[in-house]
């Protein structure tokens, strides 16, 4: 009987190692869930105005982005 109360005694504190640890992941969780919602309830006030990305100039002498203009053959 000894041998039973032993090995229930070990199967409780390796559930409760195993609890501990998804108890952890379900905080980390819960904890980026408030940020985002956080940021939503920033989003959807009433007076809320995206803030303007500013972009940077091109460094001197670089080629524009894009595909090159088509060149008709003379000839």
């Amino acid at each position: 009987m000894a041998n039973m109360d032993l090995s229930k005694i070990q199967e409780a504190i390796a559930n409760a190692s195993n609890n501990e640890q998804l108890i952890g992941e379900m905080r980390k969780a819960y904890s980026k869930l408030q940020a985002a919602f956080d940021e939503f309830s920033v989003v959807f006030q009433s007076d809320y105005q995206p803030a303007k990305k500013e972009r940077k100039p091109r460094a001197e002498g670089a080629k524009r982005p894009g595909r090159p203009k088509k060149v008709e053959n003379q000839g």
